[in-house]
């Protein structure tokens, strides 16, 4: 899971690029999107942070979600929570290595 929410991170991002440089496509919007709404549902739970985000930048702010300006906010901000949650928090919650050390009183030795 972390490594295809990296691809669509990834390919999400660097569409944006093309979106930055003046490509103004309604289809690149669209597909931009439709990659933030992949992202959204790859980074549960850490990405329900980004919707509170979303509606008070559309409140305070005035930015639309699907306008280019929110499609900008979106993506980083998507792409920032999940990758928090997959390559930092994933960690502590589900560690490869052991939590405790455990000890073999009788042999002596501590595994």
């Amino acid at each position: 899971m972390k490594y295809i929410w990296l691809a669509i991170g990834v390919f999400a991002m660097s569409l944006m690029i093309f979106l930055w440089f003046g490509y103004d496509s309604q289809n690149l919007q669209n597909t931009i999107l439709v990659l933030n709404g992949l992202m959204l549902i790859l980074s549960l739970p850490c990405s329900l942070f980004a919707i509170p985000v979303v509606v008070l930048a559309n409140y305070y702010l005035e930015i639309n979600p699907v306008s280019t300006e929110g499609i900008y906010l979106n993506t980083f901000f998507l792409f920032i929570l999940g990758f928090m949650q997959w390559f930092w928090v994933i960690r502590v919650w589900s560690p490869i290595e052991p939590q405790l050390q455990m000890l073999d009183l009788l042999t002596g030795k501590s595994k």
